[in-house]
């Protein structure tokens, strides 16, 4: 080391120790934000290669987005769901599924939305998967439509609060491309997408493997209806292909393909329609556009593996703040992740005006205002 590095250093540590003391450990240990394991260093090694890997070849796949959304503060909605609560009386379901962070509005969609219009502005269709309501902006794009539960799910399991029935009639939408990817809400491309990275040119959807095993989650004591319902359709899976597969995707966007859907519902409709009158999230469930189809599509040889550098978090946790800084500067230098995804897993607010701090980063890094 030089002496004016040396004494640089010397300068930042009695001006910024804070500055000195982050920038030691961080290249001693390197933070991880993502799920697949790789520290901040890495991710841009990564995200330079599979840009080139995805941009070799033409791809002319026309390709939709869906989105599932709530309002929880339409009053018509929250009538239908405490009637349902009502009757549903003691079933058996898993510990949060009535958890009102299930259904909490943020305006998520507007930014999400936009950054589908502006990352991926490839997309043909946006469809937008509600109970009959509209978002309370007004910023629509040709690109996007509304779909109603009832255009697509049977009477029967109306209403429904349950995001696994929802998610498995998506193939359902009139007009939806054979290949489509499906968005929550709570995530967010977080920089320009090339079609490559979700199916390639010779059409195999690719496949988001996160690095946790659902086992060790088991093992740690964490149950949720997201787990149950991927322990169920794993099963399905090592049932019929003898594969067992342990892996979650990364809570991210989910390439799929129509096709897909149909023949899951052809293997396994009598276990898909054991779980559609449930109608809120339960241990019976399936996850099937999240884990059910992906993997079949896997075992099918219709699609690949992948990565996506996904920034995971909790909005109501004391980490929050530290995400939002870490990817507006990530954002300031170009090395934006694939994605984000900012769920909210609270009843409680962990941290005061987490909200506010929620909007304030989200406006910063798209530049837009919700109206």
């Amino acid at each position: 080391m030089t002496k004016n590095a040396t004494y640089r250093k010397f300068k930042k540590l009695l001006i910024d120790p804070e500055l000195f003391f982050r920038d030691f450990l961080m290249k001693r240990r390197p933070p991880i934000y993502n799920e697949i394991g790789c520290n901040v260093y890495e991710e841009g090694a990564l995200i330079s290669s599979n840009n080139i890997l995805e941009s070799l070849l033409p791809n002319e796949i026309p390709v939709d987005v869906v989105f599932t959304w709530v309002d929880d503060g339409d009053p018509i909605w929250r009538q239908k769901r405490q009637d349902s609560l009502l009757r549903c009386g003691g079933a058996p379901e898993c510990l949060n599924a009535r958890s009102s962070a299930r259904f909490r509005n943020h305006n998520e969609l507007t930014y999400s939305v936009h950054s589908v219009l502006t990352y991926m502005p490839w997309v043909r269709s946006i469809y937008i998967v509600t109970d009959g309501q509209r978002p309370r902006w007004d910023r629509l794009d040709k690109k996007i439509k509304f779909v109603a539960h009832e255009e697509l799910i049977s009477s029967e399991y109306l209403p429904t609060f349950n995001s696994h029935v929802i998610e498995a009639h998506l193939h359902k939408i009139a007009g939806l491309s054979e290949y489509f990817i499906y968005f929550n809400d709570d995530v967010f491309a977080a920089r320009g997408l090339v079609k490559g990275h979700f199916f390639s040119s010779n059409g195999l959807a690719v496949v988001f493997p996160s690095g946790k095993r659902i086992s060790s989650l088991l093992e740690r004591g964490i149950r949720t209806a997201t787990i149950a319902a991927s322990i169920n359709s794993s099963e399905l899976l090592r049932n019929r292909y003898s594969k067992f597969i342990d892996i979650p995707l990364v809570h991210t966007y989910v390439p799929l393909r129509k096709s897909a859907f149909r023949l899951a519902w052809n293997k396994f409709e009598e276990e898909i329609h054991r779980f559609l009158p449930n109608r809120f999230r339960g241990e019976r469930d399936l996850n099937v556009a999240t884990f059910l189809v992906p993997w079949l599509m896997y075992l099918e040889g219709a699609a690949c593996l992948g990565r996506d550098v996904c920034h995971y978090f909790n909005i109501s946790s004391p980490a929050a703040p530290q995400y939002y800084r870490n990817l507006i500067l990530a954002q300031l230098n170009g090395s934006s992740p694939h994605s984000f995804c900012v769920n909210d897993v609270s009843d409680m607010d962990d941290i005061p005006g987490y909200k506010m701090l929620f909007n304030e980063f989200i406006e910063e890094y798209f530049g837009v205002f919700s109206r």
